[in-house]
């Protein structure tokens, strides 16, 4: 005879449960996706700004030192690829900063224009000392677009899937009367990220250069706290740039006495 085989009893999954796991497995998919965009608009920018010889730009620049957010300095910047050179006018206090590698004993030269520091009329400083970065996050040295690319980079080369642990959602806007496509990145995890709890990367359309960015940090009343922003504009691609430029004994600088 036939023997009749009971199988298990199936218990259906509740339609709200399968939903809410379909929606995370797109979301993650979405993300996934997006972060590989993001990858390649990144190894893209850092293209373009490994191309120009030498550029000129106006930075807005605002960071978070010391646990302090400084005020939003606009600055005359100008870089040369070879050898690496910055050199940088606040336009509000018309300070000025001047680095050359391999230059100047490998100083960072400095006219400040506020506070005790004024009293000399020019400082020569190791880049990496506290005194030069008593107002910045970073060394001149990091100074650039192209740095600023690597430093992102680096930043998602710690992890090899930032996709379960971050949201990235892609968007078309304006920055600075240009075309961009807009990354937002929203982190999710605090212990596994803990540097950043938001990110948002600008790519020019034409230019391919990332022209913006916005990173955030954790703070206690779970409100993103701004600690790294920074865009340039009217940038002007240098060919040939002017070793005039460069050097501290420009006339139309500061560094040297009239």
């Amino acid at each position: 005879g036939v023997v009749a085989v009971k199988l298990p009893e199936r218990k259906s999954e509740p339609l709200d449960s399968i939903n809410s796991r379909n929606a995370t497995e797109q979301s993650v998919t979405s993300s996934k996706k997006n972060f590989s965009e993001l990858q390649e608009h990144l190894a893209a920018a850092r293209t373009a700004a490994q191309a120009m010889p030498g550029y000129a730009a106006i930075l807005e620049m605002q960071e978070e030192v010391d646990e302090e957010l400084r005020p939003v300095d606009h600055i005359e910047f100008k870089m040369r690829r070879e050898p690496f050179s910055v050199y940088m006018r606040w336009t509000d206090s018309e300070q000025e900063a001047l680095y050359v590698q391999g230059e100047n004993d490998d100083r960072l030269i400095v006219k400040p224009t506020k506070g005790l520091a004024a009293i000399r009329r020019v400082w020569r400083l190791d880049p990496d000392c506290k005194m030069a970065k008593q107002t910045c996050r970073y060394s001149l040295r990091d100074a650039g677009m192209e740095n600023l690319v690597a430093r992102i980079q680096s930043f998602y080369d710690e992890k090899d899937e930032f996709q379960h642990l971050a949201d990235c959602n892609l968007s078309d806007a304006t920055v600075s009367n240009r075309d961009v496509t807009v990354f937002d990145v929203q982190f999710n995890d605090r212990k596994a990220v803990p540097k950043y709890c938001a990110s948002t990367f600008c790519f020019d359309k034409e230019t391919k250069l990332l022209i913006s960015v916005n990173n955030y940090g954790w703070s206690n009343d779970e409100k993103p706290r701004l600690i790294e922003h920074y865009v340039y504009s009217e940038i002007e691609v240098q060919s040939q740039p002017d070793n005039r430029d460069f050097t501290h004994k420009n006339p139309e600088y500061g560094f040297v006495k009239k």
